[in-house]
Formats: structure tokens, sequence, C-alpha cells
């Protein structure tokens, strides 16, 4: 569970270190290249930082979740081990007592 957390953070941290002047760079190399036309670079430019917004959103309310799940997870195992052990004093102390 851990590896996935770390995982997602690893990905989000790459997706907000993606800057304007970067995505305006690879737009640059797609005109160099004849793949996109000049005059569509800030439209490019713009629907692709829109994207990254986006997916920056949902990854964030994924890795929320994932962390929430495990989290609750922890908290679960850790109440039931609790009251295992608060039963196991409980069943020690009446021995203890009953003799």
């Amino acid at each position: 569970m851990l590896d996935i957390i770390k995982k997602s953070i690893y990905l989000g941290l790459g997706i907000a270190t993606v800057t304007k002047e970067k995505v305006e760079s690879l737009v640059d190399e797609l005109i160099e290249k004849g793949q996109l036309a000049k005059e569509d670079k800030s439209k490019a430019v713009q629907e692709i930082l829109n994207k990254l917004e986006k997916s920056e959103t949902e990854f964030k309310k994924k890795t929320i979740a994932v962390v929430d799940e495990a989290v609750n997870s922890l908290e679960s195992s850790t109440q039931k081990d609790i009251e295992e052990l608060k039963k196991i004093v409980s069943d020690l102390d009446k021995k203890i007592n009953a003799n």
C-alpha cells in the first residue's frame, strides 16, 4: 500500500513540475517537426496546460482517497487489536482474581 502511495506522490510531483515554459518548448518542437501549425501554438499550449491542471486535480483526489483508505485500514486494525488485547487482559484479570 505504501508503495502505491509513494508512486502516486512521485507522479504528482512530476505533473506539478511541468511549467508553461516546458509546455511551450514542447509545442515549439512540434511546430519545428511540422506536426503543428505555428498559428495554433497558443491554443495548443493552453489546451495542454488545461489538461495538466485537470490531471493534477484528479491525481490529488485519488491520492487523498488512497491515503484515507490506508489510514482507515490502519485505524481499523489498531482498534481491533486493542479490543482483542482488552479481552485478553480482562480474561487474565478474571483468572487472577478467581484464585
